[in-house]
């Protein structure tokens, strides 16, 4: 009963800071942005998207060895085992280091390439090159600090993490708003996000000495030879995980740019940098449950899992159904306000980004508790096989519909292979539990999700008020549809009575806290 209050307060207070941090951290990106898009082309948004993506593909390097590595340590910190901590620790820094060294070199030998990955050569007076160079640098640096921050994590501290990410971004966005503002200089802007991300990671590793100083203990265990066979059995497993992530998250641009233009993948970026904020945000609060998923998964029993996954998915279905209508309905509104009629693309594309915020936040309960458990091995090849298909169905599409075919590729892939696999091996393996469950309450909340939408577009067609006030209301509309669909349909569900019991016993406990204060 105690740990399982200190999984719900860790996790309270995870979610808590890290859902401040990020509104905070969204609004001076959003500035920052807004002063980008003022002060320099569309050109500089389609180069910043493309080496984005070209570096998110550089990152299968890191091989899943985090994921390995940090599940490994669930264990001898639930039982406080610190010889066995360091022993993981050291083996982590090391893994880490090569791997930094080898994205670097990778991410060097790619640039004869570059020229093949982009339609129009950009009309900017920087050398793309160089700029490449510095998307490299700042992708590198933080390969090279990584592993201190695991143990925090690992000890359910991940809002120090977040604290610290914060304080960098401040720094980082106030610098280069003056930065843009004063010089118009895109290489010292780019400088300036190189500083703050190794500042950020610094800071990180200090923190992590001073909290746990027996990990820089020089005298522990080396790993052994069958622990040592057991990680890297789990990275191979994860290699295949990791590619799918890579190529059905990394590539949409390079294929924009190959087959559109790099002002495209600019003007989507505007959309994206919507969508991710949205995205990191939440994730941000859903992150703070992972910690403590580990570590119910190494003292509960299977019912429990089962209950507390049901519980994550009701949840997940409560935000991101709101938050995919809103993005695909109040997208082209948002981006007139802030931008103007020029930078607009179609309704299909809100529609597509609006889709894929849904499908990939309703998988976040299936990855975390897969992840948690240490189901690497099992059905490892699924993720390479949604990647591959989506990027073949994104080749395919993209010559007849454009931007649309290449996002609703990625939306179908997911949803029809990754999405219905991942519970399936959750539920045989773990749970020990028919998976019919989980397929049936998924089409019941798609459903929903579609009367949802429909109803919404009806109602904001007869909207005539526009500008900002016109944005608000059908916003608050969108929430008053969606939430009395939810009450309507989902409030009765068992797993949805369960988790507004634990909500408001955290809320009750709070409000007597306070008071006995």
């Amino acid at each position: 009963m105690k740990e399982s209050t200190s999984r719900i307060k860790n996790t309270t207070i995870n979610s808590t800071i890290a859902l401040t941090s990020k509104v905070l951290t969204f609004v001076l990106q959003f500035i920052c942005r807004t002063v980008f898009i003022r002060v320099l082309s569309t050109e500089y948004l389609g180069v910043n998207g493309l080496f984005t993506n070209i570096l998110t593909m550089l990152s299968f390097a890191e091989l899943g060895i985090g994921n390995a590595i940090i599940f490994k340590l669930y264990k001898p910190i639930a039982d406080n085992d610190e010889e066995k901590i360091k022993t993981y620790m050291k083996f982590y820094q090391k893994a880490y280091f090569l791997i930094g060294i080898i994205i670097l070199t990778i991410g060097i030998l790619i640039i004869p390439f570059l020229k093949y990955m982009i339609n129009d050569v950009p009309d900017i007076k920087e050398n793309i090159y160089f700029i490449y160079v510095l998307f490299l640098a700042n992708s590198t640096i933080s390969y090279f600090f990584t592993y201190k921050k695991s143990i925090i994590i690992g000890y359910q501290k991940e809002y120090i993490i977040t604290l610290i990410n914060l304080v960098a971004i401040i720094v980082q966005n106030i610098v280069q708003i003056i930065i843009l503002l004063v010089t118009k200089n895109y290489i010292l802007y780019l400088l300036i996000q190189i500083s703050a991300t190794f500042l950020e990671n610094f800071l990180a590793s200090k923190k992590a000495d001073k909290m746990y100083p027996f990990v820089k203990d020089k005298n522990y265990e080396k790993i052994s030879k069958s622990e040592e066979k057991k990680i890297f059995t789990d990275v191979k497993s994860l290699i295949l995980y990791k590619i799918g992530y890579i190529l059905s998250n990394g590539t949409d641009n390079i294929i924009i740019s190959a087959f559109v233009g790099v002002s495209e993948v600019g003007l989507l970026s505007n959309y994206t940098t919507i969508t991710n904020a949205i995205t990191t945000f939440l994730s941000s609060f859903f992150n703070g449950f992972t910690a403590s998923v580990g570590n119910l998964n190494t003292t509960d029993d299977n019912e429990k899992k089962e209950s507390i996954f049901y519980q994550i998915l009701s949840l997940s279905f409560l935000v991101y159904g709101f938050v995919s209508v809103a993005i695909a309905l109040l997208s082209n509104d948002f981006i007139v306000i802030w931008l103007g009629q020029d930078y607009l693309l179609s309704f299909s594309v809100c529609l597509a980004l609006g889709l894929n915020m849904y499908v990939d936040g309703m998988r976040f309960v299936n990855y975390t508790f897969r992840n948690t458990m240490g189901l690497f091995k099992k059905g490892r090849l699924i993720p390479l096989i949604s990647s591959v298909t989506n990027v073949i169905l994104s080749v395919l599409l993209v010559r007849y519909i454009g931007i649309f075919g290449v996002l609703i590729a990625t939306v179908l892939t997911r949803l029809f292979i990754t999405t219905m696999y991942d519970p399936y091996l959750l539920h045989k393996y773990k749970f020990n539990t028919p998976c019919r469950r989980y397929y049936l309450t998924y089409i019941y909340y798609f459903i929903i999700l579609i009367m949802d939408f429909c109803i919404c577009n009806f109602v904001l067609s007869k909207i005539v008020i526009g500008g900002i006030l016109g944005f608000i209301v059908k916003g608050i509309v969108i929430m008053i549809i969606t939430y009395i669909l939810f009450l309507i349909f989902v409030c009765r569900m068992k797993e949805f009575k369960e988790l507004k019991d634990i909500l408001k016993n955290i809320v009750l406990k709070r409000f007597i806290k306070r008071k006995e204060v």
